[in-house]
C-alpha cells in the first residue's frame, strides 16, 4: 500500500535521533508531570511552620490544667500537649495519645473530658478539646550515635 508521508516520517526520525539520540516515544513526554509533582515549599514558610511548632501558646487555663492533669485524670493515658488560641478567647486544647488505639478509646470520653475541664476557674467559655497521636522525637544525643 503506498504511503505518501512514509519519507516524510523517516526524514523526521533520522534527524530526532541526530539531535536527541535514540528516544523511546512510548514512554509520556514529561515524566515529571505537574500532577504529579509535590508542591514547592518556601524557605520562609518551613521557618515559619518550625517556629510554629516550637512556639505555644500559654494561657492560664492550659497551665492549670497542665498542672492538675493527673490529679483530674489518673486513669487517662493521654497527656495535655498543646493550647491553641482562637478568637475571642477561645481556643483548642490538644491531648497526646501514645498510639492510635489509645486514641480510638479515649474519643469517646472526649464529652466528659471537656466538661470536667470547663469546670475550672480559668476556663474560657469556648473551647474544643482534639486527640493527636504523640510523635516521638529522637533525642539530639541519639542522631549522633553511630551503629
Amino acid at each position: 500500500m503506498y504511503d505518501p508521508y512514509r519519507r516524510r516520517r523517516e526524514k523526521a526520525a533520522a534527524i530526532r535521533e541526530r539531535r536527541m539520540g535514540a528516544v523511546d516515544f512510548t514512554l509520556p513526554v514529561d515524566g515529571d508531570a505537574p500532577a504529579w509533582r509535590s508542591p514547592t515549599v518556601l524557605a520562609g514558610d518551613r521557618m515559619e511552620a518550625l517556629v510554629a511548632d516550637l512556639v505555644r501558646d500559654r494561657s492560664p487555663f492550659y497551665d492549670e490544667v497542665c498542672a492538675r492533669w493527673s490529679e483530674m485524670f489518673p486513669e487517662l493515658k493521654a497527656r495535655p500537649a498543646r493550647w491553641v488560641s482562637g478568637e475571642g478567647g477561645s481556643g483548642k486544647m490538644f491531648l497526646s495519645v501514645g498510639s492510635s488505639a489509645g486514641l480510638f478509646a479515649l474519643r469517646p470520653k472526649l464529652p466528659a473530658i471537656r466538661k470536667r475541664l470547663s469546670a475550672l476557674a480559668s476556663a474560657p467559655k469556648r473551647f474544643t478539646v482534639h486527640l493527636e497521636i504523640a510523635v516521638r522525637r529522637p533525642s539530639p544525643a541519639a542522631s549522633t550515635t553511630f551503629r
